[in-house]
């Protein structure tokens, strides 16, 4: 039962992914991922991580100015990413270079559904040979050796 609950995780966090957003401004709570012109500092606990070129989060707030997000990755200019676990970054709209928002894929959920369905079918093929015919249900019983009295 573990096993398929995991593996329904896997297929379900599968079909999600980032579309573009546009110059629209994201809901609160939405999950974006906001690529900045300009690198940001960011403070992440006790560390303050520089030079930040993407940032990952849900929206806590937002208006025509500025994004704020509560973020749970960032990245470097370098390449190195960081967790968190919501630390606040206030985005100037003006450094917002690309901004893309987590959406449910059409076509990874209906590849994950069609390869769900087809492992399920094997199964079911693969299973029905190995529990042999339903023609007579084998032999009789053989004949009591001992007779009550």
């Amino acid at each position: 039962m573990r096993i398929a609950v995991c593996g329904c995780g896997i297929f379900l966090t599968a079909c999600l992914g980032y579309a573009p957003l546009g110059p629209t401004t994201p809901a609160r709570g939405a999950e974006i991922a906001a690529s900045v012109s300009a690198p940001l500092d960011v403070r992440i606990g006790e560390i303050t991580v520089h030079d930040v070129t993407l940032a990952q989060g849900r929206v806590t707030y937002a208006d025509a100015e500025s994004l704020v997000i509560a973020g749970t990755r960032f990245v470097s200019a370098a390449g190195t990413e960081y967790a968190s676990l919501g630390s606040t970054v206030t985005i100037p709209r003006n450094q917002i270079g690309d901004l893309k928002q987590r959406r449910v894929s059409a076509w990874k959920t209906a590849l994950a559904l069609g390869a769900g369905g087809a492992a399920i079918v094997a199964i079911i093929v693969s299973v029905g040979p190995l529990a042999g015919s339903s023609s007579g249900g084998g032999p009789g019983k053989p004949p009591a050796s001992v007779q009550a009295p």
